[in-house]
C-alpha cells in the first residue's frame, strides 16, 4: 500500500486511526443515503453505456439527472436542461476524439468545453463513468469535506480547502479512498463513497 506523505497523505499509522474512527459510525451514516434518490441499478446501467463509448448515448439524460439528485422529479433548472443538451451534442465529438483513453485526459477535455467553474462535479461524473474501472470516487463538496474532516483528527494542523475544483482533487480522494478501503475491508468501495458523502453532508464541519 502506498501512503504518499506529499499534499498531506498520510501514515499507515494514521489512516488505521481514522478507520477506528469510522468503524462504529458505519451503519448509522450509511443509512443516510436515499438509495430511492440514487438507484444503484441505473447507476449500474449508465457505467456500462459510457464505458462504452458508443457515438448514440441515450443514457446521457438520465445519467445527469441522477447525479444532480433530480431523479423521479418532473421538473428541474433550465440550466441543468441547458447543459444536458450541450454534453449531448459534444458526446459524439468525444467519442471521435483521443481523450478517450485515460481519465485525465477525458477530464480536461470535457473541462475545455464545458468552462464555467461550476461544472466541474459534472465533468468529473462523466470522466467517472467513462473510466469506472480506475476507482475514481463520485466527487462532491460532500465527500470531499469528509476527507479533509478525517484528515484534520490526525493532522489537526490540516488546511483543507471546502471545494473540489480541479483533477488533483479526483487523485487525492482517490488514493485516500483506495488506502482506507484496504484497511476497512469488510466495506465496499462503493459504500465508502456513500458513507463519505453521507458522513459529509450531515457530520462534517462546513
Amino acid at each position: 500500500m502506498n501512503y504518499a506523505k506529499d499534499k498531506g497523505m498520510l501514515t499507515k499509522e494514521e489512516f488505521l486511526h481514522i478507520a477506528d474512527i469510522i468503524r462504529p459510525t458505519i451503519a448509522e451514516v450509511i443509512t443516510k443515503y436515499d438509495h430511492n434518490k440514487y438507484p444503484s441499478t441505473d447507476y449500474n446501467r449508465f457505467k456500462t453505456s459510457f464505458a462504452n463509448l458508443r457515438k448514440e448515448n441515450t443514457d446521457i439524460s438520465d445519467a445527469l439527472i441522477w447525479k444532480w439528485g433530480h431523479w423521479g422529479k418532473k421538473n428541474f433548472p433550465q440550466s441543468h436542461k441547458d447543459l444536458i443538451s450541450e454534453i449531448e451534442y459534444l458526446w459524439p465529438h468525444f467519442v471521435d476524439s483521443n481523450a478517450t483513453s485515460s481519465s485525465e485526459e477525458t477530464f480536461n477535455w470535457w473541462s475545455n468545453r464545458l468552462t464555467k467553474s461550476t461544472r466541474f462535479i459534472t465533468v468529473s461524473f462523466i470522466t467517472h463513468l467513462v473510466h469506472y474501472n480506475e476507482l475514481l470516487p463520485i466527487i462532491d463538496q460532500h465527500n470531499f469535506r469528509a476527507m479533509g474532516s478525517f484528515i484534520r483528527m490526525v493532522k489537526p494542523e490540516n488546511k483543507f480547502k471546502k471545494k473540489p475544483s480541479k483533477w488533483n482533487d479526483i487523485i487525492e480522494l482517490k488514493s485516500f479512498m483506495v488506502s482506507l478501503n484496504e484497511i476497512l475491508n469488510t466495506l465496499e468501495y462503493s459504500d465508502l463513497d456513500r458513507y463519505l458523502m453521507m458522513y459529509g453532508k450531515y457530520h462534517s464541519v462546513r
